[in-house]
């Protein structure tokens, strides 16, 4: 109840009176519940009582710091960074998460929870817990984005910040030894966590520095974790889309100037998370880098400029999505009396219930719908560098998620089929919706950003159709979208840095000026299209072979329509941004720079030889799949595949497809190189007579497809972003009726002592 009277509170000190009710409450429980927690009552009580005591005595020595009591004016911290650390700190083991001593104690208080079958009293405590960070973040993310321009800073003598510091110091200390009494955690190497905390001792470096330290630091990691993961095609999907991705990313951060506080610890604690995961022996440690790549992604998405709205909302689907994984965890875990990640298979305790909860987990990082309005803006409003690891590289946790919950269900159970069909219109919906609301964009980074809802839509179908050609399709576009989908962010983002915008309709005819991202985006584009002869038209001939003979005729058709719409936005992007009239002001506007063009391509490279031989991608993937499913698997020789409907082959279709291009290339470059050909200049044209005086009356961009807004645009009406919205005001409205409660009335306080010892009585039947 206090945490809920609490989102509604906009005074500092109040707030932390709040939660500290909050978590004295749950204290109580721990303490009531002794008998069933055992052994580890002791650990669970301390480790919040610690993390509590820790945390507040930080947050209330800083408030002591300065006089307002309004959250906002906690922006203040920013100009003392090692305060603003502290205050993060505190508030980050008041959440409970990682690397604090609240962390490892509610996770053993919910597993023990668990095993006693008490998963009503886990569901209560996770929700007050959801409670609690919704205002802590709402907090933390006033104190990080609101501005502090006009704040004067105050002093803080060494007296007074010094018992804060040495307190955070403590909370690390203490976090350091809960994780030695937790069993699950032995086998985590915590040498790249040593290596994040050494990079954030340096930040003060410039960029290219600590980007260079970065970088080597991954490479190692990927030369130590080879060996380890060779042979397990699966793992080695994923691990070459998170470490590959972190290099590439990393590459482009060059480009940057200055000092970027902050990006780099957060950058690869979001890569470390993501490579725990893949790395995972038990449930803890995949929680553990779940956790960890929320608190690294985080930081990342919050650092655009209009993106404090976006990172918040992002912040709270991650939360609310962790805490539905680990209640799934706890009845997994009493399930099977393991947590090993075996005790996924065949959950035998609430087993819809339990993979339901997965789901609802997984797919807040998907973006499925009704979890995907978080993605848009955070992914639009983030830096370029930040967009590719937002879009083509941490949506794919949620995949990874996705396919073990999968493999552990199966598809024979009466409930499986109930959630599988579920998440076949989840998935159809999914990249229908996404698909027109990104034709519909006027920005184009949100453009991109709505276009990979909608291809994570097709890879959740194909998942849930529980099928060889289902599972070979997504996890083949697993590796393809992060490709096409890189490649289109890395060139957007650099345009609109050249250009000084996101909107569309203010770019145009910058093929001239930047001929080598024109090319870049053509050949993603072609290749997330489906159109031959690059990688994607493989993906699109497997999606019709499934179709046709494994049925799902009307959730297919959708996906067909969002195929179909998906060339839409896609011809939208290159024709608003690089074709038609030059504006005057991009007359003299620069080509991309080289750190967006180098990892570029580098995986158009990767394109060129996948879209080749396509076999070298989707054969060894076929070859795992058939071992789940044996049924419909392709037959290969050589590069050609076959079906049971038809047959295709990469290698000769490039054939074909690269003799037509070059023959009418040498044609076309016969037609114009004649002396008397004419060249039609930029104002060699009239429209009814009319010689047009500039550009912007010639160039098409802005409301491009306003006849198909009014046809469907229906489809897209935010109707689960009101319902969102609506959620969050009926939210603070409960919260400002209890918080009426504490109304600082000493009379009315005295009445609820005794009304609660009357209950007591009355409970126990004394009177």
């Amino acid at each position: 109840g206090s945490n809920l009277a609490g989102i509604k509170q906009n005074k500092a000190k109040r707030l932390l009176g709040y939660s500290s009710v909050g978590q004295i409450g749950l204290l109580m429980i721990i303490l009531g519940l002794g008998d069933m927690l055992g052994d580890k009552r002791d650990f669970i009580a301390l480790g919040i009582l610690v993390s509590h005591y820790l945390a507040k005595a930080v947050l209330f020595w800083i408030a002591g710091m300065f006089d307002s009591e309004k959250l906002e004016s906690w922006a203040v911290l920013r100009k003392k960074p090692l305060l603003f650390v502290m205050f993060g700190f505190a508030l980050f083991a008041l959440t409970g998460l990682p690397p604090f001593p609240s962390f490892f104690a509610k996770w053993e208080l919910i597993m023990k929870l668990g095993t006693n079958g008490m998963f009503v009293w886990s569901a209560l405590i996770l929700i007050a817990s959801f409670f609690e960070a919704v205002y802590l973040f709402r907090w933390f993310g006033l104190a990080l984005k609101e501005e502090n321009e006009d704040m004067e800073v105050f002093k803080t003598p060494l007296y007074k910040w010094l018992p804060a510091g040495i307190f955070s110091i403590l909370l690390l200390a203490a976090g350091y030894y809960a994780s030695l009494s937790v069993e699950a955690m032995k086998g985590l190497n915590y040498l790249p966590l040593l290596f994040i905390l050494v990079l954030a001792l340096i930040d003060w470096l410039p960029v290219w520095i600590k980007n260079i330290i970065s970088l080597s630091g991954v490479i190692w990691y990927i030369y130590d974790l080879y060996p380890r993961i060779q042979g397990d095609t699966l793992r080695m999907i994923f691990a070459g889309v998170f470490l590959i991705g972190a290099v590439l990313s990393l590459l482009s951060g060059f480009y940057y100037k200055g000092k970027r506080a902050g990006f780099y610890p957060m950058a690869l604690a979001m890569f470390l998370g993501l490579i725990t995961l893949v790395e995972a022996t038990n449930l803890f440690h995949f929680f553990w880098g779940w956790e960890l790549m929320t608190i690294g992604s985080y930081f990342l998405l919050i650092r655009g400029k209009k993106s404090a709205p976006h990172g918040y909302s992002y912040m709270l689907f991650s939360l609310g999505g962790g805490y539905a994984i680990m209640m799934a965890f706890s009845i997994a875990f009493a399930a099977s009396g393991t947590l090993g990640l075996s005790a996924l298979t065949n959950i035998a305790l609430y087993p819809a219930l339990a993979y339901s909860l997965l789901f609802l987990g997984f797919m807040t990082k998907t973006a499925s719908l009704p979890m995907h309005i978080w993605l848009p803006g955070a992914h639009g409003e983030a830096d370029t560098d930040v967009s590719v690891m937002a879009s083509a590289i941490l949506l794919k946790a949620g995949v990874f998620g996705m396919v073990l919950t999968l493999l552990g269900m199966g598809a024979d159970a009466s409930y499986a089929k109930v959630l599988l069909n579920i998440l076949v219109w989840i998935g159809a919906f999914t990249a229908l919706v996404g698909n027109i609301s990104s034709a519909l964009q006027e920005n184009a980074k949100r453009l991109l950003a709505w276009s990979s809802i909608g291809q994570l839509g097709m890879i959740l179908f194909g998942l849930a159709t529980m099928t060889h050609l289902g599972w070979l399709i997504s996890l083949a576009m697993v590796v393809a979208h992060f490709m096409y989908k890189s490649i289109l962010f890395y060139t957007i983002g650099g345009v609109g840095y050249r250009v000084g915008s996101k909107d569309m309709y203010k770019m145009g005819g910058l093929i001239k000026r930047m001929p080598l991202a024109f090319i870049a985006v053509l050949i993603s584009i072609i290749a997330l299209s489906g159109v031959p002869p690059l990688v994607g038209f493989a993906a699109k001939w497997l999606s019709y072979n499934l179709l046709v003979t494994e049925g799902f005729v009307v959730p297919g058709t959708l996906l067909i329509i969002a195929g179909l719409v998906a060339f839409l936005y896609l011809f939208r992007l290159i024709h608003s941004v690089f074709l038609g009239q030059l504006k005057d002001n991009l007359r003299r506007v620069k080509e991309v720079n080289f750190w967006f063009l180098l990892p570029t391509y580098i995986i158009i490279g990767v394109v060129m030889y996948l879209s080749t031989l396509p076999n070298a991608l989707l054969k060894p993937i076929g070859e795992w799949v058939v071992k789940y499913f044996p049924d419909g698997a392709l037959h290969w020789e050589g590069t050609r595949a076959t079906t049971a409907v038809g047959y295709f082959d990469g290698l000769w279709i490039m054939y074909v497809i690269g003799g037509i291009f070059a023959t009418v290339l040498v044609l076309s470059l016969i037609i114009t190189s004649r002396k008397k050909m004419q060249k039609v200049k930029q104002f060699n044209i009239f429209y009814s007579g009319e010689h047009p005086s500039r550009p912007e009356l010639v160039h098409f961009a802005y409301n491009f497809f306003a006849h198909y807004n009014r046809a469907v645009g229906f489809a897209v009406t935010p109707v689960l972003h009101r319902f969102w919205d609506y959620t969050a005001r009926s939210l603070h409205g409960v919260s400002d009726f209890i918080r009426r409660i504490y109304n600082g009335n000493g009379q009315s306080y005295a009445f609820h002592l005794i009304a609660y010892v009357v209950l007591v009585f009355l409970f126990q039947g004394v009177m």
